[in-house]
């Protein structure tokens, strides 16, 4: 059982103890929120378009030649924003620098007689 105690504050003190309260009860829940991964909702085609900036027609073509992922429910279409980012990514080409130092790695594990394979 909790004890409650009575003491005499005067009002300014008292407000301020209020508010300090206030302002970690907020912090907590702000770290608390920010701690949670966001859900993954499904987003329509349109919401793929704005995303990717293609137009439906194409992905359309790409949903049918099974190159983008999807999900379908009944005669609807369905995509997941992060699978979206994913297939984006995947398809990133390599900077001039990052094929350098591709083409170093494999020279000089060439010369010690390793195999190279990524």
């Amino acid at each position: 059982m909790d004890k409650t105690v009575f003491i005499s504050l005067p009002i300014e003190e008292l407000q301020t103890v209020i508010i300090d309260c206030i302002n970690v009860c907020l912090k907590t829940n702000k770290e608390r929120k920010s701690n949670q991964p966001e859900t993954d909702n499904p987003i329509t085609i349109q919401g793929v378009s704005e995303l990717t900036g293609l137009t439906i027609p194409t992905l359309y073509g790409y949903c049918q030649r099974n190159e983008i992922p999807y999900s379908k429910k009944g005669n609807r279409l369905y995509f997941f924003k992060t699978e979206i980012i994913d297939w984006i990514k995947a398809g990133k080409s390599k900077t001039l620098k990052e094929l350098q130092l591709d083409a170093e790695a494999y020279l000089s594990n060439k010369k010690k007689g390793l195999n190279y394979e990524k």
